[in-house]
């Protein structure tokens, strides 16, 4: 295959809107939240002056009540 000279000017279109909106909106907001909740089990760990493990464990906890209290109940 050969490649021409007007192949290589050739300017790309460039990514779509949908994938400018995830690479500019939603991983940048995914990334700060993951953040501010490292930094909150940090602060956390501070003031109580407890094993990290145990505050992720109380955390995890606590979004597993919430996540099973949200969810629709099935029919058995």
């Amino acid at each position: 295959m050969l490649v021409t000279r007007e192949y290589m000017l050739e300017k790309p279109s460039g990514p779509s809107k949908p994938k400018l909106f995830l690479d500019q909106v939603v991983v940048p907001g995914l990334a700060n939240a993951a953040g501010a909740v490292e930094a909150g089990i940090e602060r956390l760990v501070i003031v109580a002056r407890r094993n990290p493990a145990l505050a992720v464990g109380v955390v995890a906890g606590l979004g597993l009540a919430l996540t099973l209290a949200r969810s629709p109940r099935r029919p058995s």
